[in-house]
């Protein structure tokens, strides 16, 4: 094979490859944005309803539930969950590949430095999975995230309760609180 040849086959493996990571993101950010939306208005339904104390009961009985419905909507290819090194619920554990994007995250978020919008990484030859950081960024986050001077006491006793060993708390504005890990076969 001569060198125009190659040079040309690179090329076009990187343009193609360039070309199925921007829809490798299109297709994460939708995914990313139906959860989102579905979980922030189902949350501000409960506390509309009846407080913090509700919101508290919808987030410990009905939010992993929730997450699995709209992965249901997605076709067999795509995949969503919540992830966090200081996780409440086990389902948001991160596995080591995810636990190891979230130091990152964190430490780029320490040292000051910009957190990419949408982080993506190759799995397997067909296999994505593409991250979105979640920061706490709204004050109401902190009635039961944040520390126990924050903390609304009756939200969170039942939180404790569903979670006995809650690692999702002494959070602050601006605090990495976790991300979306979308996972993504192409076929």
């Amino acid at each position: 094979m001569n060198k125009t040849v190659l040079i040309s086959t690179l090329l076009s493996l990187t343009l193609l490859n360039a070309a199925t990571i921007q829809e490798v993101k299109e297709e994460a950010k939708t995914a990313i944005v139906k959860l989102k939306t579905t979980l922030e208005k189902q949350l501000k339904k409960n506390i509309k309803k009846g407080g913090l104390e509700q919101a508290a009961i919808f987030c410990s009985t009905q939010a992993v539930d929730l997450t699995h419905s709209v992965n249901i909507s997605f076709a067999n290819d795509t995949n969503i969950r919540r992830i966090s090194l200081k996780h409440r619920n086990s389902e948001n554990s991160p596995k080591s590949d995810e636990k190891q994007v979230l130091q990152d995250i964190q430490k780029a978020h320490d040292d000051g430095k910009a957190i990419e919008p949408l982080i993506v990484k190759k799995i397997y030859d067909d296999t994505y999975k593409v991250y979105k950081a979640i920061f706490i960024d709204k004050e109401v986050c902190l009635k039961c995230h944040g520390d126990i001077t924050k903390r609304e006491k009756n939200a969170y006793k039942i939180i404790q309760k569903h979670y006995p060993h809650d690692k999702a708390t002494d959070y602050k504005m601006g605090d990495l609180r976790g991300a979306f890990v979308v996972t993504i076969v192409k076929k």
